[in-house]
């Protein structure tokens, strides 16, 4: 099987998925650091690791740029995939007079039609959309890309722009699903009934978001111990 990888530029400073055999005609020796199987590189085993208040707030320190912010940011109050964030246009979060919109709509194609969640825009993502918004020239996509057929960034990329500060903070687990997974367990947590939860997510089923949300061994320690017989 000709497996693709990921390849790193130290020229182009860009990541390129290649298929194995082509990788002969390259010269090895200036990548071979970087190189990492597309299967490594987009997924690991098992359930993505909800992170901690902690490691959110480090996460944001350690990414470098207003649109990698921005990135993370939608999926930690949003939680939409990945594939959802690199898709947005602008015009989903921003109006036509600049300003940032108080919900964020998102139309998702299912078996049984198309539906659309409406996820109301968080004030500390508010100030990520503007710090974005101030920092570039904005388009039809959100997160443009001129490398891009689709015009876009790809999903391949959000992984990786994701990974790195995963691994620069050593965080075991963690996945770009952990951002989803993060969104719809605390809003569990606190109480929002799932119905509403489902509505943000998108979920078929109230069976398909339980398997989401991740069970704190303290809640269930709390849970009996509101037993009042």
């Amino acid at each position: 099987m000709n497996k693709r990888v990921i390849l790193f530029s130290q020229e182009k400073q860009q990541w390129t998925i290649y298929l194995l055999s082509a990788l002969a005609s390259k010269n090895m020796p200036a990548y071979t650091e970087r190189y990492i199987s597309l299967e490594r590189f987009c997924s690991m085993p098992g359930q993505a690791a909800i992170l901690k208040d902690k490691d959110i707030q480090n996460i944001f320190q350690v990414i470098p740029s207003p649109r990698n912010k921005l990135l993370f940011a939608i999926g930690i109050y949003t939680g939409l995939r990945i594939g959802e964030i690199v898709r947005l246009e602008t015009d989903q979060v921003i109006t036509e007079n600049g300003t940032v919109r108080n919900k964020l709509t998102v139309k998702r194609l299912k078996k049984r039609g198309t539906v659309y969640s409406d996820i109301p825009i968080h004030p500390k993502l508010r100030s990520y959309i503007r710090e974005y918004a101030l920092s570039t020239t904005l388009g039809t996509w959100l997160f443009p890309s001129d490398r891009s057929a689709s015009g876009h960034i790809e999903r391949v990329q959000g992984h990786y722009i994701l990974r790195s500060a995963y691994d620069a903070l050593r965080l075991d687990g963690t996945k770009t699903h952990s951002m989803r997974r993060t969104f719809l367990t605390t809003l569990s947590r606190m109480g929002v009934p799932l119905r509403t939860v489902q509505e943000m997510s998108g979920h078929s089923s109230l069976s398909q978001l339980q398997a989401y949300l991740a069970v704190d061994p303290e809640d269930t320690r709390d849970a009996v111990h509101r037993l009042k017989y």
